[in-house]
């Protein structure tokens, strides 16, 4: 007893002068007597510096509402960088690249994270719409208007690769990007100064509607993905809710109409009841169903059904679709997948499913496993954005 008594003096000493050092390091850097030095080189790895030193965003503390719900939101400077880093990754031109390299631009991805950057600045949301219609395809080489090309960065400038991912996606995302950004600024002038060319991307999603309601993916292909056709589902009707807003009746009821009948499609084409589950593609091929224990798209694309909105989140359905995909990847929130990309997007959905520890345990190991350091590929503009759209609803309760 009078040993271990000592033993702990000892470190009770040595606590205290380790304490003692770390408070005048601290204040010596505070002072800015000396800097932190960051461990790479680089501008992301700058901001990774500024990250461990304090907020930089204006407001960032000021939006965080309760920061004891969630154990991430507690370090207010991580998710302040994972702002500023979001914000690093526009162009001048209004253009969001894969990250602040801004050596590609994916107008899918740019749309969603465009969506987040609402609330941090709606200006800069402003700034990418402008430059998403300013580049729309008039028409493309499969002769559709509306549509927008990948764009890389070529001799100092953005070049197009005249190539899509998803003709229907991209048009789908973009109008609820609008959507949002309507809704949270009341910004009506912007909106109805650009209406027709608007509606075009709206146009996009019908002329590539069949006859089953559902949508296919480009012009000159045959293939429907659940994912795309959830995406075109909540953009047409996020579209039609504007448009019923300014008075445009009967259009809006145009795209509602498309929506309900894409929704028909997922249902009477793609869902099997003896399987309890949805294809996630529809082709010359046939359906592909999911595989037992395959991430992506198997398990992602039934989990697209509840963040997209088509099937609710308070139904038995949506709950057997959660319960499914939390019992074949009980570790999805620490990456254990079996995909190299984080996929923060499930989590946001695990909001949406009032599944709030799952999430909270994601962002957790984001911010340690991508943010710490520097975050490295596969970390890009989706994940950063879906990441702070899931801290919102956990923090306020609401999207």
């Amino acid at each position: 007893m009078p040993e271990r008594a000592r033993r702990n003096r000892v470190w009770i000493r040595i606590a205290f002068v380790f304490v003692a050092c770390v408070l005048a390091v601290t204040l010596i850097t505070a002072a800015g007597l000396l800097p932190l030095r960051p461990a790479f080189g680089g501008e992301a790895m700058q901001l990774f510096g500024r990250y461990l030193r304090k907020a930089q965003v204006k407001g960032a503390q000021d939006r965080i509402e309760d920061p004891g719900r969630l154990s991430a939101a507690r370090d207010i400077r991580y998710l302040d960088s994972e702002r500023e880093w979001l914000l690093m990754s526009q162009m001048e031109c209004g253009a969001i690249a894969q990250n602040p390299l801004q050596e590609l631009v994916v107008p899918y991805f740019a749309n969603i994270a465009a969506k987040t950057m609402v609330d941090i600045d709606p200006s800069r949301a402003r700034a990418y719409i402008s430059w998403y219609l300013e580049n729309m395809n008039m028409p493309d080489k499969g002769g559709l208007f509306g549509t927008i090309y990948d764009f890389v960065m070529k001799d100092g400038g953005l070049v197009p690769t005249y190539k899509y991912d998803s003709a229907d996606s991209y048009a789908a995302t973009f109008l609820s990007l609008v959507a949002y950004y309507y809704h949270m600024t009341g910004d009506m002038e912007f909106i109805t100064s650009n209406l027709t060319s608007i509606d075009l991307a709206a146009q996009v999603i019908l002329e590539l509607q069949d006859d089953d309601g559902l949508v296919r993916v480009m012009p000159g292909s045959r293939t429907k993905y659940l994912m795309d056709n959830s995406e075109c589902y909540r953009g047409l009707l996020d579209w039609a809710g504007v448009l019923r807003d300014l008075g445009e009746e009967d259009q809006s009821k145009v795209y509602t109409d498309a929506a309900r009948r894409i929704a028909g499609g997922i249902k009477d084409t793609l869902y099997d009841p003896e399987r309890g589950v949805y294809a996630w593609s529809l082709s010359w091929y046939g359906r592909r169903f999911p595989k037992e224990g395959k991430w992506y798209p198997d398990a992602v694309s039934q989990a697209d059904l509840i963040y997209c909105g088509v099937i609710p989140p308070s139904s038995p359905e949506a709950e057997s679709i959660w319960e499914r995909l939390n019992r074949q990847f009980p570790d999805w929130d620490r990456g254990d997948t079996g995909d190299r990309f984080p996929w923060a997007k499930i989590a946001l959905t695990a909001t949406i499913m009032n599944d709030t520890a799952r999430a909270e345990r994601f962002v957790s190991w984001v911010r340690d496993e991508y943010a710490e350091s520097g975050r490295p590929y596969p970390w890009y503009v989706m994940e950063s954005a879906s990441t702070l759209d899931a801290v919102k609803v956990i923090l306020t309760g609401h999207p």
